[in-house]
């Protein structure tokens, strides 16, 4: 089960990505996509276009080293997908038609299945302004290009081998770089000695190569290869993580880059040996610094071994530790970065957390569980607290929302520094040192039902006992399921009724499950199951957290949802004492409303203009009228129409004093309304 970072918004719509509108009193507003653990990472870019425009996005298969078996592209704008396209088996690509946004904000996403033998595959997007001539180039702040590669079972020999071919487009001297990475041990060149070999190829600088037309390419020298023009040359290159620097670790990653006869790059690729599992994908625009860090949590037990690398596809790593510490300051440029990430238990399991991040966020953080011969920890989770104090008294609580399911155990431990602290029954403990604690829950997920899916969350609390009691962590967490959670921190101007919007978007396939919960500590204040509506949830100063737990189609692999949180849309009651009158006869109207700020009335004489948000008036009605009351609210404008039908009197044809003439009616008709202007003047002073 993949854990996603948790990502804390401050009440501002700016802290959510690219990907969300810019709507200042939208709380939350974001397009979220998941895979299968073992589906391959999907790539995430998000960009602003330069204006206002329609734009065309064109997806393509470089088939490098093998056409994708299957390649998608999705374009979000806010919480809405607005194009999606796939690679066909003829053009290799995809076409994508984008319409003008007002916001100019966009996400391209690009989910694919490589080759099954190669199991590893490139391709490129490319954006352009439908108003530029042809032949259009693409923008360069949103155009790119990136691999995918179909995760590996991690191996416990040590050893893994890459056999591929690549194009050689013309003749000429290829330039051949091989690079240890030495992450997070350097490989072995000894017993098992670390190059790459290419065949066919016309020349080769290494001397005594093992046949005519082969070629060996020793691992840190770069090596230019002649090439014939056309071909298709063989690269195998068998990789063993080195014993002689730590038996334990049968690990390690490395770097392979072709460059043709221009400097162009015909393969780029970061490769992962023995133990190491696959990367995690993160977009960076190279405008801001980065950092990295890793910590082993020591509990239950310290790791035998942990380490955090970031590199791009080739090339050798820009940060790497292969201990706990930090590493700030890091530039790179723009481009999809690939994080990778290891860590061994010894008899015990472990836990360490990690965290990449700019000046303004957090691209890829989390906690992790670790056990014995990298065992799966599916249902083992870890936390970190803020510092507690020296002999304070603290509460650890745990909270199962029954949401989707019912969870069938939850339990928890606390520790500093490697030793669990004593709880009583309710959870009560008393930290040993000044320093932060570690929380490590065991979670069992809920048994599946006709009704409800194997698929749960739960809350973790640690809190100071005070009467008022401050937090020191609270966090949710899904089990069953692909997890994310987000935090929302509204202020006093943020008061108002909320409308929670969840939409399964159907990219490339719908959900097998999908549910979010909007919480404020323990307490749901809404949710929904699959897709739909809360209407009117009352939101107030503090901090909420969204948790969101889904099941792609296990045939789709991934799933594609929106999330929305907005001001709800005015609510309007408007209703008259009787629904027909004899024409000229006063109706007596009665309305209210909520989430409004101002309403207007209209449809008949009397009752037109500025109206209070609630009230009650009497309107003379001389023919059937449709009368119509109209508010606005921060969350839109809503109209509610009322028909009153109106009876003609039949005329006489006489005169006499028994009967009022039409004219007469008509003129107090006009002084009744009028009047009653002038007591809703004197109401609203």
């Amino acid at each position: 089960m993949r854990r996603l970072m948790v990502k804390l918004l401050l009440a501002a719509v700016s802290a959510v990505a690219f990907d969300a509108a810019v709507l200042a009193d939208v709380l939350y507003d974001q397009t979220t996509l998941v895979g299968l653990p073992s589906a391959a990472s999907p790539t995430e870019f998000p960009f602003a276009a330069p204006a206002t425009e329609a734009l065309t996005v064109t997806l393509t298969d470089f088939q490098t080293p093998a056409a994708f078996s299957s390649l998608q592209i999705a374009v979000t704008s806010g919480d809405a997908l607005i194009g999606k396209g796939a690679a066909d088996a003829v053009t290799h690509g995809a076409t994508v038609k984008v319409a003008a946004t007002a916001n100019g904000m966009y996400t391209l996403r690009v989910i694919g299945t490589p080759d099954t033998t190669q199991g590893f595959g490139s391709f490129g997007v490319c954006v352009t302004r439908d108003s530029d001539p042809t032949p259009r180039a693409c923008i360069s702040g949103g155009s790119f290009s990136g691999n995918i590669q179909t995760p590996q079972p991690p191996n416990t020999t040590g050893t893994s081998t890459l056999s591929t071919s690549f194009t050689a487009g013309k003749p000429g001297n290829y330039l051949v770089t091989l690079t240890d990475d030495v992450f997070p041990v350097a490989l072995d060149v000894v017993t098992t000695p670390f190059s790459a070999l290419i065949t066919p190829v016309v020349s080769c600088p290494t001397p005594n190569p093992p046949a005519p037309g082969t070629c060996v390419i020793p691992s840190g020298v770069p090596t230019a290869v002649t090439l014939a023009a056309g071909i298709s040359p063989q690269l195998l290159i068998v990789a063993t993580a080195a014993a002689t620097a730590d038996p334990t670790v049968k690990a390690g990653l490395y770097g392979i880059s072709i460059k043709d006869p221009s400097g162009a790059s015909v393969l780029a690729r970061t490769v992962p040996v023995g133990a190491l599992g696959g990367a995690s994908f993160v977009a960076q625009d190279g405008s801001k610094s980065l950092s990295l860090s890793v910590t082993d949590l020591a509990y239950p037990a310290a790791l035998t071994n942990v380490g955090i690398a970031v590199t791009l596809p080739g090339m050798v790593p820009i940060a790497k530790l292969t201990v706990s510490g930090n590493i700030p300051n890091i530039t790179v440029p723009t481009g999809i970065l690939e994080v990778w990430r290891f860590a061994t238990a010894g008899a015990q399991p472990g836990s360490y957390s990690f965290n990449f991040a700019n000046t303004q966020k957090s691209l890829l953080s989390g906690t992790q569980i670790v056990n014995p011969g990298n065992a799966s920890a599916s249902g083992s989770f870890a936390f970190v607290t803020k510092s507690l104090a020296a002999n304070g008294k603290y509460q650890l609580l745990l909270n199962d929302f029954k949401f989707p399911g019912v969870l069938q155990s939850l339990t928890a431990t606390v520790a500093q520094n490697g030793t669990m602290l004593t709880q009583d029954s309710k959870g009560n403990f008393t930290a040993s040192v000044t320093g932060s604690a570690v929380v490590l829950v065991t979670a069992q997920a809920p048994t599946p039902t006709a009704t409800t899916p194997g698929t749960g969350i739960f809350s973790v609390t640690v809190q100071d006992t005070a009467a008022t009691p401050t937090n020191f962590l609270y966090q949710t967490q899904g089990v069953g399921g692909e997890f994310d959670a987000q935090a929302v921190v509204t202020t006093g101007a943020q008061s108002g009724n909320y409308d929670l919007k969840l939409a399964d978007l159907g990219f490339p396939a719908s959900f097998a499950n999908l549910a979010v919960l909007i919480s404020q500590g323990n307490t749901i204040i809404g949710k929904i199951f699959g897709a739909g509506t809360v209407p009117n949830i009352p939101i107030t100063p503090g901090q909420y957290t969204l948790s969101f737990v889904a099941n792609p189609s296990a045939a789709a692999f991934y799933g594609l949802y929106s999330v929305n949180v907005a001001p709800s849309a005015p609510v309007i009651t408007f209703s008259a004492n009787v629904s027909s009158v004899t024409a000229g006869q006063p109706v007596q109207l009665t309305w209210n409303t909520q989430n409004a700020t101002s309403c207007s009335a209209s449809g008949a004489t009397g009752w037109s203009g500025t109206e209070p948000l609630m009230g009650t008036a009497g309107v003379t009605v001389t023919a059937t009228s449709t009368l119509k009351l109209t508010c606005t609210g921060v969350g839109g404008m809503t109209s509610q129409p009322l028909t009153i039908s109106a009876t003609q009197v039949p005329s006489s044809g006489k005169g006499g004093g028994g009967a009022l003439g039409s004219g007469l009616l008509m003129g107090l008709a006009g002084v009744f309304a009028l009047s009653r202007r002038a007591c809703l003047a004197i109401a609203n002073r």
